[in-house]
């Protein structure tokens, strides 16, 4: 049987579930935007929600999600929609997680994260832009590990081509690299200053 592609993309939710085979550091969900959603965070501004990062569990997480918005002058009845969709994938996010302490960041922006192709100290994470560019990402053939590991500029760590890009409302579970031994997936947050975008990102990690 031929080895499994380190990148998994497909058009159907169940793709996610193959970030559990080892060789894997990125499963990708190629799915359509939803109107509804988009409706409600379209009228979000970039800084109504501040990069903050929460503790969470799939018993609270509606909850927690729900404090963290009142708490930074935000309506959840407003959000009804994108607080279901945000259920759902961390309900898919706990089923690969293998029982770790969960912890998600709700951010809206229109400025720069990180610029620099990098790699998570985080053992997995989930990432759904729904506003504005997504998260840039490379194949394994394109990086140069040793550069990137060195602190080298990007035009060092990326050995030809352009770098990918989830599209809003993709959903992408990325391996990290806890232990900094150079495999998990490198990527980095969109350059998006002076764009005039804004980008609405839900992140969890374990």
């Amino acid at each position: 049987m031929a080895p499994m592609s380190p990148h998994a993309i497909g058009e159907q939710a169940r793709v996610l579930g193959k970030i559990a085979y080892p060789t894997v550091n990125l499963s990708l969900w190629r799915r359509p935007a939803q109107a509804a959603i988009v409706g409600e965070v379209s009228k979000l501004q970039a800084s109504q929600l501040r990069d903050v990062r929460r503790p969470t569990t799939i018993r609270t997480f509606d909850h927690d999600v729900s404090v963290l918005l009142r708490q930074q002058g935000l309506d959840p009845s407003v959000f009804e929609n994108w607080r279901a969709d945000l259920r759902r994938l961390a309900n898919l996010f706990a089923g690969v997680s293998e029982g770790r302490n969960l912890q998600f960041r709700l951010l809206t922006t229109d400025r720069d994260d990180c610029r620099r192709f990098h790699l998570d100290r985080t053992h997995l994470r989930l990432l759904c832009t729904y506003r504005g560019p997504g998260t840039e990402w490379l194949t394994d053939s394109q990086v140069d590990r040793e550069a990137q590991a060195r602190g080298a500029p990007n035009e060092s760590i990326i050995r030809f081509g352009q770098a990918s890009r989830f599209e809003p409302f993709w959903v992408g579970i990325m391996r990290g690299d806890p232990g900094n031994i150079g495999n998990g997936l490198v990527h980095r947050s969109p350059p998006i200053t002076g764009s005039g975008e804004i980008r609405v990102l839900f992140c969890l990690d374990c």
